[in-house]
């Protein structure tokens, strides 16, 4: 498989997030899954049933909002509570910024490229995309659709050291730091290595989404768990 190129970074939104939504929840059972065993079978959630205006809200599997290429929402969705530069959620600012500080401590420097995008400037991103990379498959695998980018409910960064970006991020002080710390801060790698069939994306190590302490203590730190296993959606 050809190399990605590099994605354009778009730090800045073109367009104001939407006011406070409250997420549709679709309950299913807990899954049991643990750090250090195999992950459990969760239920089977309802289907996404969501169309029209019922997609302004996202699609949530216990409290846990998913957005991709199967579940998407509208250009009227945002972050309810955005804050700071990377208008990221309020919670996931938070815990970005302690992560941040922990790593700085260790000596390792974490810079964001990209936080909340507004669904117009996905479309900008996706279409610069279709017309930039070697193909429109690899230029599909690295770049999500309007309306179905995690980065539009300000919950999901990309992350890297400010100089390194791309796959050999992975392998910088800051990726290596990331991948083996990011679960304590509330943080889960979205798009693990060899899991494209599921997440619908090739893996990036670069691409960081919060989900809470308590969830994101559930995945291994090998990184080979991705939400969709997790909450029962694959």
């Amino acid at each position: 498989m050809p190399s990605p190129v590099t994605p354009s970074a778009s730090s800045t939104p073109v367009a104001t997030p939407s006011p406070s939504l409250t997420p549709t929840t679709t309950p299913t059972a807990k899954p049991t899954q643990t750090a250090s065993s195999s992950p459990s079978q969760p239920a089977k959630p309802a289907a996404d049933k969501r169309k029209g205006r019922q997609l302004d809200k996202p699609y949530t599997v216990d409290g846990v909002i998913v957005v991709s290429k199967a579940h998407r929402v509208s250009a009227t969705y945002g972050p309810p509570h955005p804050t700071g530069p990377y208008h990221l959620d309020a919670t996931a600012a938070r815990a970005l910024a302690k992560m941040t500080a922990a790593a700085k401590k260790a000596g390792v420097r974490i810079v964001v490229r990209s936080g909340y995008r507004s669904y117009a400037t996905q479309k900008a991103v996706y279409s610069r995309a279709l017309r930039n990379y070697p193909s429109e498959a690899s230029a599909k695998a690295y770049n999500a659709p309007p309306g179905a980018s995690e980065h539009q409910t300000g919950l999901s960064m990309d992350l890297w050291d400010g100089v390194t970006w791309s796959l050999p991020m992975a392998n910088t002080a800051t990726g290596k730091w990331l991948h083996k710390h990011c679960h304590t801060y509330g943080f889960i790698l979205r798009y693990p290595k060899g899991k494209q069939k599921i997440t619908g994306y090739n893996y990036e190590p670069w691409h960081f989404r919060y989900v809470g302490v308590d969830v994101a203590s559930q995945f291994p730190t090998s990184n080979t768990l991705t939400l969709e296993e997790f909450l029962g959606l694959a």
